[in-house]
């Protein structure tokens, strides 16, 4: 069986000009800490001309795993034990959706991704000049546009030009990729909320800031849970609603609109009166509201959206766009950790069990990465809930955080054979 084979899985000419290397996958691990990992995923996506760690996220989004991309080694992971037909299936689907002319179905494609506050991804074709759309419905899109190719052609990958969609021609081939959040957002949800997700994850520096210490008094307590009950009048008075020292989330000195009114009580106010609004609606309204890129808001959405302790579990898998569209920065990530044990708090009895259930499902959903739980799980924090509800919810943490550390161990002692 020869190892290349063509890029295109309609075309059996075997003199057609564009090849790949055939896929391979070698599946390592055993228990929870089972993987597969893809040796030449690098070498396949020089032919391809994408970077790899596209087609290695496209899978871990169509077979719903984790993913690991560490392009200095090379090494790309898929977790779970997976087939390389099924793979090479998937990636002639990846093919399809984000290599090929949508017209003239050629792979000499370049990706670039508008400037207008859409961010479409265009592929532009070297073969036919055509610019067809990428379909930005699909959970990648997101990813690419936050992940931008490299600006030059090294290692056969092609740049992100800067251009608008103007110029666009036809429509992005590929079917509906991944599923809308279930909180009623509009398919176009992932383009609006691109502008604000796109936040780098932070190198640190605001330890400080994770930490704050704040009033534990028995009335400030009172008053959280009085916050977490109702509405979000002053929901950040705990973890610095107008903390100034927050480098990414400036305030500029306003702590009201010309009526004087908190957003963020506006904020609260509006999901708590709208209890049916959309994803969608809920960040537009965040960003009328100058709220759309701040981590602070994060906890109100999650007090607000996530009431129900019966469906809490089930509702972060239906809402991750929402909670994914403020940003991904590290101070976001923390915050929505916080904002879940503020709402682990207002229901110690029924949710305080399942605080490694409601772990796991931000992680599982990418909303949540390793690196932030670990972070989290060096020591409890006063900054979201009182010092003792803290060191309760990080007691009942500690299968999740042991199943995160065992994994990673397992993961680096395969690494090191």
């Amino acid at each position: 069986m020869s190892g290349k084979i063509n890029i295109r899985r309609d075309t059996q000419d075997t003199f057609y000009r564009y090849k790949m290397p055939r896929l391979q996958g070698k599946i390592e691990g055993k228990g929870n800490g089972i993987k597969t990992v893809l040796p030449n995923i690098v070498d396949v996506s020089r032919a391809l001309s994408r970077p790899p760690s596209y087609a290695t996220k496209y899978f871990g989004y169509e077979l719903g795993a984790q993913t690991k991309n560490d392009e200095k080694i090379e090494k790309f992971i898929v977790n779970g034990a997976h087939e390389v037909p099924k793979l090479q299936e998937l990636l002639y689907d990846f093919i399809d959706r984000f290599v090929l002319c949508g017209d003239c179905k050629n792979p000499e494609t370049d990706l670039i991704i508008s400037k207008d506050k859409d961010q479409k991804i265009i592929r532009q074709c070297m073969a036919c000049g055509k610019r067809t759309d990428v379909d930005m419905r699909h959970r990648l899109s997101t990813f690419i546009v936050k992940n931008p190719p490299p600006k030059d052609k090294k290692g056969g990958q092609h740049a992100s030009a800067s251009a608008t969609s103007g110029g666009a021609n036809g429509a992005g081939e590929g079917s509906d990729g991944g599923a809308a959040g279930s909180g009623g957002d509009g398919d176009d949800f992932d383009m609006l909320a691109s502008g604000t997700a796109g936040l780098a994850l932070s190198e640190g520096g605001d330890d400080d800031d994770w930490d704050v210490e704040v009033d534990t008094s028995a009335e400030a307590v009172a008053e959280r849970q009085r916050k977490l009950a109702g509405g979000a009048s002053g929901v950040l008075a705990t973890g610095g609603g107008n903390n100034n020292n927050d480098d990414d989330d400036d305030d500029n000195g306003s702590t009201g609109d010309a009526n004087g009114k908190d957003p963020y009580d506006e904020l609260g106010d509006f999901i708590t009166a709208n209890a049916s609004a959309t994803d969608r609606e809920i960040f537009e309204k965040a960003g009328a509201l100058g709220l759309d890129k701040k981590h602070r808001a994060l906890v109100v959405v999650i007090m607000c959206v996530f009431e129900d302790p019966s469906t809490l579990i089930k509702d972060i898998a239906k809402r991750d766009k929402l909670l994914m569209a403020f940003g991904d920065s590290d101070k976001h990530q923390r915050a929505i950790i916080g904002g879940f044990e503020r709402v682990i708090e207002a229901h110690m009895d029924r949710l305080l069990g399942k605080t490694p259930l409601i772990l796991k499902a931000l992680y599982d959903e990418e909303i949540v990465e390793e690196e932030a739980f670990a972070e989290w799980g060096k020591k409890p924090s006063k900054k979201y809930v009182d010092k003792e509800t803290a060191k309760q919810i990080h007691k009942a943490a500690e299968p999740f955080l042991r199943w995160l550390e065992e994994a990673d161990e397992e993961s680096d002692d395969d690494d090191e054979e």
